[in-house]
């Protein structure tokens, strides 16, 4: 039997009382007990004393591509560059370390951080890589850009003159290159992500794995490997086939599938076209009667449903399709998600509420595309993008909304998603500390059904527990990212990490 006692400064417990203790016994990975009363001075049970420390419970991303990021990790990272010509220069490095033929993946290109402001061209890739077939994802994942032989390889059913492949295309290009990835590699990858992780205060994550951003196989190989993860992985399988959810026993479905695109791609669906091109509404992937017949089916079988909606209306086509399901089966407890949920109107808040739907978001989108002659203004205007990710107005419905990183979009770190809550550009929107933490905790807990388990550090759950350099609320809400530092992170009642200058 694994006994020890945790000493803290403060364990702030996140229960529905927000109790505060100054010590846990943990037991077999479960939280025994917690007290406030000073621990014995001689006891048999091992005590790690991290009493320098604030500890909350451990951290939750509910929307991570697992094997997307995995791949970020044994491909080039174009995010630290910032000029075309130093990422050609980048790419010729892999490409004469590859042999002829060989696939050259890069990721995380973003024209707004190069000083160029615009997309690599098929001619500038032509030019360099005649022998190599090139792909380059760029940073909002749904969208690519590829040089003539490899678009040549991929043999694409339909052929597109556009510069920058979006939609279907995109999607194709990615699948079919991603099942070219040795699957060593792909598992070196995901452990090396996972580490990554637990060094940010991850002690969970909800894998979104299937389709396109997939290679093969990967959801039976996260469910193969499991028990050599450093932190818990909630399996989200991105499938429109119940029979193969069911056939591995999950009772989930979806994740990312897809009801409209992104933003900085132009095809999240919009009512009103976009400020940066007038001539563009975005995309609608499904209709509102096969989506209601999915929704339907999954919904009588009892599984959870989640899927991505970005603009207005993409989540209106979602809502009205989740609304006409519900009314008509009515289920207590359904906890059907919608992923994202950037530029939603004021109806469609209560309406989320009204059907009892949970939301996974991405605060830290506001951090690195919100605010004055950001993205989100460029491509919507200001009107729009100051509604975007309305946190205060969807706490206010007392709706559940969980926090993620839609890594590999941004990165795996609630606390920089903290810091975006609380800092939010606009400032009628910006959510408290204690929300924001609840976001990626409890919130994160119960929208995956692991509240009974999870996201709180109480008696009998178990014992995921991060610790803090500062206390979350006694800093300058401003300076959140920059103060707070995770020093240790336990999962399962494991360390999975300590700081390398920790003695304890």
């Amino acid at each position: 039997m694994e006994r020890y006692f945790l000493k803290a400064k403060n364990i702030y417990s996140f229960d529905d009382s927000f109790h505060e203790y100054s010590w846990a016994l943990i037991e077999n990975g479960r939280i025994k007990d917690l007290g406030i009363e000073s621990l014995p001075k001689e006891t048999e049970i091992p005590i790690y004393d991290f009493s320098e420390f604030i500890a909350i419970p451990g951290f939750i991303d509910t929307h991570v591509h697992l094997s997307s990021t995995a791949i970020n990790e044994i491909s080039l990272d174009l995010s630290n560059f910032s000029s075309i010509k130093d990422i050609i220069k980048a790419l010729e490095a892999t490409r004469d370390s590859l042999p002829e033929g060989e696939w050259i993946l890069a990721k995380e290109f973003d024209p707004d951080n190069i000083d160029e402001k615009r997309n690599i061209t098929k001619e500038e890739l032509d030019q360099h890589f005649s022998k190599h077939p090139v792909l380059i994802i760029r940073k909002d994942a749904h969208s690519s850009i590829i040089n003539s032989l490899g678009e040549s390889l991929l043999e694409f059913p339909e052929k597109s003159d556009e510069e920058i492949l979006k939609g279907k295309i995109h999607q194709i290009a990615v699948g079919k290159v991603y099942q070219k990835i040795d699957p060593s590699l792909l598992v070196r990858g995901i452990l090396k992500t996972l580490r990554k992780a637990a060094e940010n205060g991850v002690s969970t994550i909800h894998a979104l794995e299937g389709g396109y951003t997939s290679p093969p196989g990967t959801p039976q190989l996260i469910m193969g490997l499991q028990q050599y993860f450093p932190i818990d992985v909630i399996l989200y399988y991105q499938t429109t086939s119940i029979n193969k959810v069911k056939s591995l026993n999950l009772h989930t479905i979806g994740g990312c599938l897809l009801v409209d695109g992104s933003i900085s791609s132009l095809t999240a669906a919009l009512f009103e076209p976009y400020d940066i091109d007038k001539n563009s509404l975005g995309i609608l992937y499904w209709d509102l009667d096969p989506l209601v017949n999915f929704i339907k089916t999954a919904h009588n079988e009892g599984l959870q449903i989640a899927f991505h909606a970005v603009g207005d209306r993409g989540i209106d086509l979602l809502l009205r399709a989740y609304k006409k399901v519900i009314k008509e089966f009515p289920k207590e407890d359904h906890r059907h998600r919608i992923e994202h949920f950037e530029l939603p109107k004021k109806e469609h808040i209560k309406l989320v509420k009204d059907l009892g739907l949970t939301l996974s978001m991405q605060p830290a989108f506001l951090y690195f595309w919100g605010g004055t002659g950001n993205m989100y203004e460029t491509y919507l205007g200001e009107d729009r993008a100051q509604n975007i990710i309305p946190l205060k107005s969807i706490f206010s419905e007392k709706i559940v909304a969980g926090g993620g990183s839609d890594s590999s979009v941004t990165p795996i770190d609630p606390i920089l998603g903290v810091h975006s809550a609380v800092n939010h550009p606009n400032p009628q929107e910006k959510i408290s500390i204690k929300e924001a933490i609840k976001m990626f905790t409890f919130n994160s807990a119960y929208i995956g059904f692991l509240d009974k388990e999870k996201g709180s550090i109480e008696k009998g759950k178990i014992a995921d527990i991060v610790f803090l350099n500062e206390d979350p609320f006694k800093i300058d809400p401003q300076k959140i990212k920059a103060s707070l530092e995770v020093k240790v992170n336990i999962s399962k009642g494991r360390i999975v990490y300590k700081d390398v200058k920790l003695k304890t």
